[in-house]
């Protein structure tokens, strides 16, 4: 922690020497506070930023080291080009369950075509552990290995006001699988899942009014996708993924925010044991608890203390349902915390904080960039 920390402080050094030397202010013209705003609008956008890695799945600590690009649409007359603007990065990360994994990614957009898009590429290491309940009642906490070579492509296409999208999506992974155990017979997690192809299509429909994609204050977004696996996909498995999410943000005052969330997935039976959907919300590590399909509702109240300062508290409740013997869990499972803000970038509305989070089996802390319901 102390090393991402130091690396944090150099980091803060070195724009304020190039600061210096090009002329441009990291405090913001309005209250004179810590700002990148112009940094961003005036040098490109440039960000090295180390992150503290807290999903208790991983280990609960790691470092990540991102370089990041971050291009306003300056042909743009509007504050749509700081709310909505191009996005590139590469990254590393390690945590202390000896996962490590490098991405590149690129989010943009041809304004004056209506286009949207987003590329990436990722090789991780991870490992992860899985649950299923076993013949005999007990339930089993499985270790496995895991190394997906991943590559994806999606585009949309405005067709209403700059609101209404449709879009297609390509997800390709050559997932390498190798458990950490040997008690547990085959049937539980099915061995022909193991070094596979997956590689799903899909199409989607998308309502979108945010006034901004780190951290809004209102609007709207709606997504629903069909996704499907096939051999001529590319993919050795033969299943159908469907999603729904949506969420909103309602300003019943100037310092209140209100987030709401609801969001359910699920897949047909076909899918690989790493494909089921998982109830994911802060205080509950990733794939803790899956199945078939998975519905979640949550809701984040942010509370504006002044311009730069904010308070969050938010909870959420989910629950699984499954065809398999091996996952018989009926139970909604609620997760909850509170946290802080800081608007690190005014005008992009950009906030960065920290959430502490309580689940049913632990509790968890989150370094939060933009919104953790950003995806």
């Amino acid at each position: 922690m102390k090393i991402l920390f130091f690396s944090f402080f150099l980091t803060l050094i070195s724009f304020c020497c190039l600061a210096q030397e090009q002329k441009f202010s990291l405090k913001d013209t309005l209250d004179n506070r810590l700002d990148f705003s112009h940094y961003l609008v005036n040098m490109n956008g440039f960000v090295p930023l180390p992150l503290i890695i807290s999903e208790p799945a991983l280990g609960n600590f790691g470092g990540a080291l991102a370089l990041i690009f971050i291009s306003p649409h300056k042909n743009l007359k509007d504050s749509s080009r700081f709310n909505f603007p191009d996005i590139t990065g590469v990254a590393g990360f390690y945590t202390l369950n000896d996962s490590w994994g490098i991405v590149g990614f690129r989010q943009g957009s041809f304004p004056s075509l209506g286009l949207r898009y987003t590329a990436a590429l990722a090789y991780p290491d991870i490992n992860l552990n899985f649950y299923r309940d076993l013949p005999s009642g007990d339930e089993k906490e499985l270790e496995f290995n895991m190394i997906p070579l991943l590559g994806l492509a999606d585009i949309s296409k405005n067709i209403f006001r700059k609101k209404f999208f449709l879009g297609t999506r390509y997800l390709f992974s050559n997932v390498q699988v190798k458990r950490n155990f040997t008690t547990v017979v085959d049937s539980v997690i099915d061995k022909e899942d193991y070094d596979k192809n997956l590689a799903t299509w899909g199409l989607y429909g998308e309502f979108e009014n945010r006034n901004s994609i780190f951290t809004p204050d209102r609007g709207f977004r709606i997504k629903s996708v069909y996704s499907v696996s096939r051999s001529w996909t590319g993919s050795d498995f033969d299943f159908e993924k469907y999603e729904l999410f949506a969420f909103a943000f309602l300003q019943p005052t100037k310092k209140w925010v209100i987030g709401l969330r609801a969001e359910s997935q699920s897949v047909n039976d076909g899918a690989p044991f790493y494909s089921f959907p998982y109830i994911l919300m802060r205080g509950i590590p990733i794939m803790r608890y899956q199945g078939n399909s998975t519905l979640v509702f949550e809701t984040e109240n942010r509370f504006d203390l002044n311009n730069r300062w904010s308070l969050v508290g938010f909870i959420g409740s989910g629950r699984t349902y499954s065809n398999s013997d091996y996952l018989n869990d009926k139970s909604w499972h609620w997760s909850g915390g509170a946290g802080f803000r800081y608007l690190l970038a005014r005008v992009f509305k950009l906030r960065v904080g920290i959430d502490i989070a309580a689940g049913p089996d632990q509790a968890a802390y989150y370094i939060v960039f933009g919104h953790y319901w950003a995806r």
